[in-house]
Order: structure tokens, then sequence, then C-alpha cells
């Protein structure tokens, strides 16, 4: 729904408002716009308003505040449209916003572009239509209007461009503008929503027929000429049940369902007037009523004494951390917080940080709290996130027609919903990297904005996962957070026997079978004659990592950037997992021409064939960014591996997440290497994280189960960390090296990217901002590096590492670290070099 106003300001004794709107651009602040008068009382803060910004664009805005100050400069542009009737965001969300933009150091504007759905931004800003209440009158326009709106009767929709073509001149938005003020033109066609809701055709009784004795008199007339349209008028009445005192509506679809009524019939009867249609808005979500209480969850003496403990710790506004290992029962502890939550009349937001995850979760918690849940994440289309979005920005206290969502579910993007009365935020598989927005900005942690978040809407935070993130756990060992240790499997399970297996010994014997070790290979066929069932974690997609020529060793390379491409047999391509870029197979080196050319390394694609070979008769599936791109296929794999029409399922990390399979014996982790030998100061944690939270799939629910590492260097230190489940051990010696070199949690970092297509121009540049910055910094300062992708879709990277303290110390180093950026990019020679800044990068 747009409102368009004339822009004129005629009655002097009106109080004159000014909006200060939010603009969905990088750009710094908020704008001050004037209220035209007849717009006065039907703008608040929160609505999105049609805006003119620069010399040629139209953007939709978000109002942040409505006040009377006259602004400094000497003119100010007018409002020129109300988009909504009601607020779509509030005060607490634009809270939310200016803290990521602060600590984020990127703009509110970027902010709202990423947290607003795709269906409230609008298609373009610079197109116009006829405002279909205009009746032509030559007399009235001048000639440059007349040309317009004659271009516009043949061709319905023009762009600024267009425009400026027709009447020849550069500046042509004072032309717009006026033609607008006149209600020529208009630009709500194109600043318009793009959701639209989903409807169908309901039928009723025409308002006539509502009488009951002219009901009866016309059902006297169809008696006599149209028996059957009597008998679908009477199977109507009855299914609708329209003279109760609870009347149903009922759609033309379900009233076709019915024996008695047809198409024919049911037309005769809208044609005679005695029947109508009417349309009403249907969700585009199914949802299941709850079938459980969570009162009926039985819970272990260890549940027991964790909840009273979190009760203890989430009074109020507390952040806490359950440490529980997997298949602990940690989900049971939330459902139960969840209910208490809702108790009170609040709402809670679960977060995951894989869609994965959601599919099992978004069951259970159906399960117990049915319709009241919502699930919010990327692989909704744009009507169903927006209508998401809707119900959760209806008061609790609205009445049941409209009942909101309770349980709000989802990945990251999930913490941008517009909550009204947020009760409690549990933030699932806390340590997991996937809560990291890498690109574009705002490049935000959404576990530690979700601490935020509790504290802007005064409500507790629960963290949970087996593994925490080393500065959540050191938080809680230091007393920022509150912990609670929940140690033991639920139903007494045992932790899974863990196994190490040294495929470079197992190579030298010549007994791997590809990159299968003998061992693997036995507990496979063992599982799978048992009955039971196998995943098999490879942290790498794709058939082959790389294609080599046995002659030169030459290897094909991406166009674009700095990687070798990855051979997928499936499509029988060769991809770039950078930017995508795709090309054939060579039949010869393209350098030597020779026609050898083998394979190198293996991904998920080649062990799923590989495996089919091995074991005929297995089913096997795979679970990796290739084969869940589309809307349900995390749904339809995980359903099939529960239903154990999958024997074997074969993944990258997203098979390690928190997933809950009970018929899973054997876990396989195919090349524990790769992960540990990484060169980042993070690598041990998260490899120990990966094989801890993969082994814990195993042996969940009816006996011990077993996990099989294979690498080639089976003394490492953490592979015994993992065996011994002593996560305390990593820990403290990941807290001694990163106190030594200075890395969280004892500092925090800022990644500062320079890009360019020019090597030479980006090396300039990047050693002059170091020569701006070190003279502050100092050894706090490191680089500038090229990172190890070096180049990505044609854009040369050089980065900086700064390494600031906490609290105040780190808010003046990101003062200081802005003012100097600025006095950087005002450099005329460097202006075309691009700078992304990510806080706190993982």
């Amino acid at each position: 729904m747009i409102v368009e106003k004339n822009t004129t300001l005629t009655d002097q004794e009106t109080i004159t408002l000014f909006a200060e709107v939010l603009l969905p651009l990088p750009v710094k602040g908020y704008f001050t716009y004037r209220i035209p008068r007849e717009l006065n009382g039907m703008i608040a803060p929160g609505m999105r308003v049609v805006v003119q910004f620069g010399q040629k664009k139209f953007y939709t805005a978000l109002v942040r505040r409505i006040h009377q100050q006259v602004p400094a400069v000497m003119s100010v542009k007018y409002v020129l449209a109300v988009v909504d009737p009601w607020p779509v965001v509030n005060g607490k969300q634009f809270q939310l916003w200016e803290w990521m933009a602060e600590y984020y150091l990127c703009t509110v504007g970027e902010v709202m572009n990423a947290a607003l759905p795709s269906a409230y931004k609008l298609a373009s800003e610079t197109r116009v239509v006829m405002d279909p209440e205009y009746v032509k009158d030559g007399e009235l326009l001048s000639d440059r209007e007349f040309m317009v709106t004659e271009a516009l009767e043949l061709q319905k929709i023009l762009t600024l461009t267009d425009i400026s073509r027709i009447v020849g001149m550069a500046k042509v938005i004072p032309l717009v503008k006026t033609m607008i003020e006149k209600g020529i033109v208009r630009v709500e066609e194109e600043i318009t929503e793009k959701y639209k809701p989903r409807t169908e055709t309901c039928i009723r009784l025409t308002e006539a027929c509502r009488d009951e004795s002219l009901l009866h008199a016309e059902m006297d007339r169809l008696s006599k000429k149209a028996f059957k349209q009597l008998q679908a008028l009477m199977a109507y009445i009855s299914i609708s049940r329209c003279f109760s005192e609870n009347p149903v509506e009922v759609s033309r679809p379900e009233l076709l369902k019915t024996p008695d009524i047809s198409a024919a019939q049911l037309d005769g009867l809208i044609k005679k007037g005695i029947l109508e249609t009417y349309s009403r808005n249907v969700s585009r979500l199914i949802h299941d009523d709850a079938s459980d209480s969570s009162r009926n969850i039985i819970f272990s003496d260890a549940q027991k004494q964790v909840l009273d403990e979190l009760k203890s710790l989430l009074n109020g506004t507390g952040i806490a951390l359950l440490k529980g290992v997997t298949s602990s029962g940690k989900t049971e502890v939330y459902i139960h917080l969840i209910e208490e939550t809702l108790g009170r009349g609040k709402q809670v937001l679960y977060l995951l940080p894989e869609i994965a995850l959601t599919t099992q979760i978004i069951r259970r918690l159906q399960k117990y709290f049915g319709n009241k849940v919502g699930v919010y994440h990327s692989k909704y289309n744009e009507f169903e996130r927006i209508e998401i979005w809707n119900k959760a920005n209806i008061p609790l206290s609205d009445n049941q027609q409209n009942q909101p969502y309770q349980v709000l579910l989802g990945a990251r993007s999930a913490l941008f919903l517009p909550f009204t009365d947020l009760g409690l935020i549990i933030v699932d598989e806390e340590h997991d990297s996937s809560y990291k927005q890498n690109d574009p900005a705002p490049r935000y942690n959404a576990r530690d904005a979700a601490t935020m978040l509790g504290y802007i809407h005064q409500c507790p935070v629960l963290l949970g996962s087996a593994t925490p993130s080393v500065e959540s756990y050191f938080n809680a060992v230091s007393g920022k957070y509150g912990l609670v240790n929940l140690n033991e499997r639920f139903g007494s399970m045992q932790m899974p026997e863990i196994r190490i297996v040294n495929i470079r010994e197992e190579a030298r014997m010549k007994r791997m079978k590809s990159h299968f070790s003998p061992q693997l290979l036995d507990a496979i066929r063992q599982a799978l004659g048992a009955g039971e069932q196998v995943i098999l974690f490879q942290n790498r997609r794709g058939f082959s990592l790389r294609l080599e020529c046995d002659t030169c060793h030459h290897i094909p390379q991406c166009i674009n950037c700095d990687v070798t491409l990855t051979y997928h047999k499936q499509v029988n391509v060769m991809k770039c997992h950078y930017c995508g870029y795709t090309t054939r197979v060579p039949d010869v080196c393209p350098e030597c021409h020779s026609p050898a050319i083998k394979m190198q390394g293996f991904g998920t694609e080649k062990v799923e064939e590989e495996l089919s070979i091995l074991f005929p008769d297995a089913v096997i599936g795979r679970m990796d960014l290739d084969t869940t791109r589309t809307k349900n296929a995390y749904q339809r794999i995980i359903g099939d591996f529960e239903s154990r029409r999958i024997n074997v399922l074969v993944g990258t990390q997203m098979v390690t997440k928190g997933l809950d399979f009970d018929n899973v014996s054997l876990v396989g982790v195919l090349y524990a290497d790769g992960m540990m030998s990484y060169p980042d100061f993070r690598a041990l944690e998260r490899s120990y994280q990966l094989m801890a939270q993969v082994s814990g799939r195993a042996g969940r629910k009816h006996k011990r189960g077993l996990v099989m590492i294979q690498t080639n260097n089976p003394k490492h230190p953490l592979l015994q960390w993992v065996v011994d489940d002593n996560y305390d051990a990593m820990f403290e010696q990941q807290l001694s090296d990163r106190h030594k070199y200075r890395f969280p949690p004892y500092f925090r970092l800022i990644e500062i990217s320079l890009m360019h297509r020019d090597s030479e121009l980006l090396n300039k540049a990047a050693a002059v901002l170091a020569g701006m910055l070190k003279p502050t910094f100092g050894a706090l300062l490191l680089g500038p590096e090229y990172p190890l992708v070096s180049r990505v879709r044609n854009l040369y990277i050089k980065n900086l590492l700064l390494k600031t303290g906490k609290g105040l110390q780190g808010k003046q180093s990101k003062a200081e670290l802005t003012r100097q950026l600025e006095i950087f990019r005002a450099l005329r020679d460097y202006k075309s070099v691009r700078i992304a800044i990510d806080v706190d990068p993982v």
C-alpha cells in the first residue's frame, strides 16, 4: 500500500514536521526530509517512506525519528509517499542495527540492507508510470510534460534516463517532481511492495440471502426449477454453518470436493445472486498442531540439576553457557525453558548455525508448540519470509485470529526479526563458524549479536554446545557468563569408542583401497550387516580436489581466482568454489598436450561413487553444498536417512552439527590431516570441534558407537584429546598459545582487506595504509600480506591484521582506525581501491 500526497506546503499555520530517515545504502548516518502537511499524523517511526536521494534516484527509507527541528541546510526535500500503514520495524531493532554498525565498523544502512527481507526492498528507484487517476487535459501541461505523457501512453513505464532522452534535459528530477505534484505521474508501480499475499476464492451467501425469509423464498424457487442447485445450496449451508454461532469460511475448491456440488451448479447459484465469491489471504506456511506437552518429557537427574542451575543463572538478563556432551539431552532442556518463557507471555528466539539442523529441530519444537513456531531462513522464498516477519511483528496481546509466532527458529538472519516481547534467546551449537557473516557488510557474528539483542530486550541468553568456542568458554570460566555442565549422555549411554587409523602405514603396506583403510571397510561391512547406518565425514566437496598433468605437473586454475579448479564428476566439469567459474575437463594437458592427466585428492562426490562400488547393495546418500541447493533438499536427505532408506551418509561438516539419528553405529573421518594442518590460529580448535561433534553422531540410542579417524599423523596431541574427550586439555593449550601470540580471547582482531584489479596499485595502496597505521598501532599491526587465495573474481587482495585490546581500548582503536581510513579513502590515487573491514574474523 502506498499513500501518494501532494508535497506543496500552503498552510503556514500547520506544524512543520521533519523525518530522519535511514536509506539502505553504505552512507553514514540518517537524512532529514520534510513531511508535507497532508502526511502529518500519517507517518511514524519504523514506517517506510519514498524519498528522493541525489539527483536521479528514488528510494524507500525507514523513518527513525520525527521532530520539529529545522535543519541547518538551505533546502530540505520532501517525503514523497508513505509505503506502510503501520511500522515494519521497531525501536529495539534500530538499537541493534546501530550497535552492529558501530561494533562492526560499517554503516547503519548496510545493516538495514542485510536485515530487511528482500520483499521489503524496492525493485528499482528510477521508473515512472502514469497516475491511473489522471485525466488528460492538454491545456494544463507544459510542452515537456506533454511529451512525457505521450511517451507513457505508448510505453507504460519510463526510466528517468528515458525521460531525459525524450525531453532533451540532463536533470529531469524537477520535471518529474512537478508532474508528481500535479497528479500526472507516480512512482507507485516501481516503488511498491514485492510481497503479494497468497489468496484463495471463498464462497458466501449474498447480503440479501442472509435474511432467512428471503433465502427460503429462493430455495422454494430452486426446488421447482433447479433441484440440483438446491442440493448444492443445502450442502453449502451445512458445511459453512452460516446460520450458527460459529460459522466457517469455505473455499471454492473445498466446496467442489463435496459430492453434491459441481462447478456448474455453483456458478448457477452465483449467477442467480444467491451465493457470491470473495478472496481471503491464506498462509503459505504449513503448521501442525502440537501433539504432545513438554510436561511429558522425562528428565534424568543430571538434566534436572542442569535445569535448576540454568533457571538461577538466567533469572533476569543473564548469559549462560551450557556445555553438554553430545546426546546429553540439551534440546529437551531447551524445550522446558521455552515452555516456561511462553507461560510468561514472552517470545523465544532459537538460533541454529545450519539450515540442515532446522529440519530436525522444527519437528521436535512443533511437536510441543505447534503453530506457535515460526521458521525463518534463506531457503524460504521472499513471500514466506515476509509472512513470518509480519507474524513476528504482531503484539502477543493481539486477538487469536492474528496469532503471532512465539517461538522463532532460524539461522543467523532470524536475529533481525521484529520481536515485540522477547523473553529468551537460545544459541545452539554456539561454537559454529556458520554464525559469522563473511560478505557483504555487516560482517557480524550472530552469537555475539544475540548477546547484545538480549541486553536490548532485557532478556536472558543461553549458549549451548558440546564443544564451546574458546572465547565463550573463557568468558564462562572467568565469570563473565554463567557455566553449567551436562557431562553424561541421556540414558547413561556410553561415549563412542574412538580408534585412530594410521593410513600412512596402511598405504606403505599397500592395504589401502583408494581412500579407505581395511579397518574402516571392515567396520562399514559389519555395521551394514547388522542393519545399522554409517556416517562418513570428508571436509571437501566435489570429486577430485584437482587435476594434475603427470608429465609437466600443470594444474588447471580458475581464470578469475588464484585457486585450482575442483573436478565434479556428476556434471563432468571443473568448478571454482569461490566465483562459480566452470569449464570442461580437458582431454590433454593444455600446457604440454600430454594425455596423462591424473586426479589428485578426493571430495565427497568421489567417496560416494567409490562406496557404491565397494558396497553395491548399500544405498549411499551425500549431503554437501552441491546436493542441498534446493529449498527442501536438506529435509529430503535427512528424512531418507532417518527412515533408513539411506544406509551410508557421506557429507562435509553439515553432517557434524547436532543431527540426531538413532541407528548410526559407525562414524568415519576419512582424512583428519586436512583440518589439523590448515594455517590458521583456530585450526586446532576447529579440528577438535569437528571431530568431536561428528563422533557424537555414533551410538546415540541403543548401543555404544564406533568412530574411526584416518590420519597420516596418529601421534598428534589433538587426536588424543578427541579420543579422551578432553576438551579442557585443548582449551588450556589454546589459551597458552593465544596469550603468547596476542590472539582472542585476550585480544580482538580486525582484518582490513584491500582489493583492486591492478596488483601494482594495490601493493602501493596497502603500503601507504600500513604506513599511516604503524605509528599508532606498532607491533599490533601485521601485514600487508596476500591471503592464501590472493585473487578472487579478478580482484587482487591484500590484508592487514590489527590486534586491539578490549573495552575502552578497543573502542579507541576502532575510532582511530576509522579516522585513518577516512583520510586514506580521500586520497585521489587510491579512491578506486575497495576496502572491507572484518571485526572478529573467523
